[in-house]
């Protein structure tokens, strides 16, 4: 049986073949489609669409085939001409090819250049201006053609009317095929419009690779293969090239069958991602994304105030089965704090700062002493029932959750797949500085409360639901160590309205609750 009948698929959703009916309408090929059917239709000549290797130039191509082939009136009036591979040794063998694709004969004995010109220039003028039809030429491979193709088909375009030219011509080819270009002036003065296809953000390979597998199964009863983390490492293993990601999907899927899954995790993802490509595992990831990701993260939460929000209901599903046995957890190594020895002078009770607590929790649990540098964790949390990684680490990093999970996966190596995780599980906590101050100068900010405990500032978090959207703010600097404000999300233009707002708060809030609008010099903000 093949394997997307056993993922209860009608067809194969990742071939390795320009199929057209796969074509996926990103904005850009959306775009550039559009416009080469429009130029195309008003004959405008020479178009140029240049991309690096597997950004879907050879899928549009066949799209754009297919698309004049789809009404009685397109066949009657358009006929495309295709040329795969145009690295032709001689000028007589590259016009004998396009002779023979405008279906005109050749005698045994052959003809010469010239009278191969003027057969191709009368088969132009009989169908363009006699027969009224719009004869297109389209040359895949583009950067493979050598200078004298590129003068016959500057010849070519000189073939027209006074509105219109009699063949139009559409170059795909790879990005050195702008040098070309510039090498031959003469011939790209014709070129009518140059576009040029970028690899996908990340919202669009999550669009393509759902569009696939919909299209490929059953319209009533979509398959949800890939986690959202899933998603993301295909995302970033690929660069969002469209032939990686859909070489790398027919991996996991295989994968997924010899495992016995039914959805491709995080971990499954990875180590697919090292067989297709080796290469793959010496570049850094998660450390970088897209301006469209962010956006898509930054919106939904702002939106909802959850980040757990921005996964599919479906997808929640993922992690509630039941893991591989768990390591014991070694506890991460934070550095010491130094000793308090008799000869170490001890600083009076009005030097220290004041001591905060956790407003509602039991006791008061003082601030860490200074250490010298910032810890390699923040901490730990437990895994509760219904928790996964990412909504737990999203409510302590924000909208930079996604972008922590290679180094949450280096500092658990007792959790084998971050996807599949029970109850009771200890998740390390990674401290990564942030690159810039998270808190917009010159505002002034509400902190309802601060401890030194990550576990405490976590589970406040969620004890404060009836106030106003909150988010968690760790920092470190020489003062307070390792600490964890809790506060308000938006910032305010003067102290007295930030005041103002702790008096409106309800009293075991405010009681506790003050404004803060710097940190002390030295602070990194993790």
């Amino acid at each position: 049986m093949d394997y997307f009948q056993i993922l209860n698929l009608q067809r194969e959703p990742f071939s390795n073949s320009p199929e057209p009916e796969f074509f996926f309408e990103s904005s850009q090929h959306r775009g550039c489609l559009q416009k080469l059917e429009l130029a195309i239709r008003l004959r405008r000549g020479l178009n140029v669409v240049m991309g690096e290797v597997g950004t879907g130039k050879t899928t549009l191509c066949r799209r754009l085939i297919m698309n004049f082939s789809q009404t009685d009136e397109d066949r009657k009036l358009i006929s495309t001409h295709l040329i795969l591979d145009p690295s032709f040794t001689n000028a007589l063998e590259f016009l004998s090819i396009v002779a023979i694709s405008f279906g005109l004969s050749l005698p045994d004995d052959g003809e010469s250049e010239w009278q191969l010109k003027e057969n191709i220039k009368n088969y132009l003028f009989c169908k363009g201006i006699d027969e009224a039809k719009t004869v297109v030429l389209i040359i895949d491979e583009g950067q493979k053609l050598p200078d004298f193709c590129l003068e016959f088909l500057r010849e070519f375009l000189n073939y027209e009317t006074n509105e219109y030219k009699l063949l139009q011509i559409v170059i795909f080819a790879q990005k050195e095929f702008e040098q070309v270009l510039q090498a031959h002036a003469n011939f790209a003065d014709r070129v009518n419009q140059y576009y040029y296809l970028k690899p996908l953000n990340f919202r669009e390979t999550r669009a393509m690779i759902r569009f696939r597998i919909t299209l490929a199964s059953d319209s009533c009863l979509v398959p949800v293969l890939f986690t959202l983390p899933a998603l993301w490492a295909i995302f970033r293993a690929t660069g969002g090239y469209p032939r990686k990601i859909i070489t790398l999907c027919h991996q996991v899927m295989l994968a997924m069958i010899i495992q016995n899954r039914v959805k491709a995790g995080l971990s499954l993802v990875r180590s697919c991602a090292g067989r297709v490509s080796p290469a793959e595992r010496q570049l850094p990831r998660w450390a970088l994304t897209t301006a469209g990701f962010v956006l898509f993260l930054l919106l939904g939460m702002l939106a909802y105030g959850r980040i757990d929000l921005l996964i599919d209901p479906q997808e929640k599903e993922t992690f509630k089965a039941s893991p591989p046995k768990i390591v014991p957890v070694v506890p991460p190594v934070i550095p010491a704090t130094p000793a308090v020895t008799e000869e170490t002078p001890k600083k009076s009770q009005e030097e220290k700062p004041p001591a905060e607590t956790i407003a509602g929790a039991k006791g008061s649990k003082n601030l860490l002493s200074p250490s010298k540098t910032y810890p390699e964790v923040l901490g730990q949390l437990v895994v509760k029932r219904n928790d996964c990684v990412l909504w737990m680490v999203g409510r302590i990093y924000g909208k930079n959750a996604i972008f922590q999970l290679e180094r949450i996966a280096e500092v658990n190596p007792h959790i084998r797949d971050l996807d599949r995780v029970r109850k009771g599980d200890v998740i390390n906590i990674p401290a990564r500085p942030r690159n810039s101050n998270p808190m917009e100068w010159g505002k002034y900010w509400v902190q309802i409360a601060r401890t030194d405990d990550l576990g405490e500032a976590y589970k406040s978090l969620a004890e404060y639901a009836a106030l106003p959207a909150l988010f968690l703010l760790p920092y470190w600097n020489r003062n307070d160590g390792l600490a964890f404000a809790i506060l308000l999300k938006e910032g305010f233009a003067d102290e007295s309205a930030a005041l103002s707002v702790i008096k409106k708060l309800p009293v075991p809030f405010a009681g506790h609750a003050r404004v803060v609008s710097d940190w002390p010099e030295g602070t990194v903000f993790l």
